[in-house]
């Protein structure tokens, strides 16, 4: 018995775009992956146990949370939030050992604590975090108040 393979030329052509997109995929992927990619949470009402000064066990704090996902590092600079108004105050938590704010693939997070009293968190729309270099990383906290903002957007012309 004798086999015989025969591979035609548009088999080969198809082998070698589905190969070649493949790995345009994966090179957008890594790409996309090895930026500095942030992701912003929250949480309102935190309390510390056995507090060290300036902290205090008698007050509620506002804390948020910075996690790098991405493969280069990313200096934290100051870290704010905006009102519905359009009013943007910096979080006094940010403007602390500034220096130890450098999220890397070892450290990936940091957190800013506040003293919550002066926020209104019925008004704010955004929370915003700036890095060392300028850029501007945004996380919204309610969907009504992007509609609310938008709307009024178009009220105001």
């Amino acid at each position: 018995m004798t086999y015989s393979i025969n591979i035609s030329a548009e088999s080969v052509a198809w082998y070698g775009a589905i190969v070649a997109t493949l790995a345009v995929i994966v090179s957008i992927y890594n790409i996309w992956k090895d930026r500095g990619h942030i992701k912003i949470t929250y949480q309102k009402g935190m309390r510390l146990i056995n507090a060290a000064p300036p902290w205090s066990e008698d007050k509620d704090y506002f804390s948020v949370h910075i996690i790098n996902k991405g493969r280069r590092p990313v200096a934290i600079g100051n870290v704010g939030i905006r009102y519905i108004s359009g009013d943007t105050f910096l979080l006094s938590g940010s403007l602390d050992n500034q220096s130890e704010r450098i999220l890397t693939e070892e450290k990936p997070h940091t957190t800013i604590l506040t003293d919550q009293s002066m926020i209104d968190f019925t008004k704010i729309y955004c929370i915003l975090v700036y890095d060392q270099t300028g850029r501007e990383y945004i996380k919204y906290l309610s969907y009504n108040l992007i509609v609310k903002k938008w709307l009024g957007f178009f009220k105001k012309k």
